[in-house]
């Protein structure tokens, strides 16, 4: 298997992530917008500082409202 080059330097589509959110201050609403944009739990939590788990817990809670 080829190990993945670590260069220090953040991934694209991380910095569209961001830049998709930046306007945003509520960490629902900026899960929402990553989520319909198609980015997974993990990229989520990076690009808000946060963890997976809180971020599948804000998901979760959205998916129940909206029932």
């Amino acid at each position: 298997m080829a190990k993945k080059e670590e260069h220090g330097l953040p991934s694209l589509s991380l910095v569209f992530g961001y830049i998709a959110v930046k306007e945003l201050q509520r960490l629902e609403d900026r899960v929402a917008v990553l989520s319909r944009l198609g980015y997974g739990n993990a990229e989520i939590a990076t690009i808000c500082g946060t963890t997976p788990a809180s971020v599948r817990t804000l998901k979760s809670k959205r998916t129940r409202r909206a029932k």
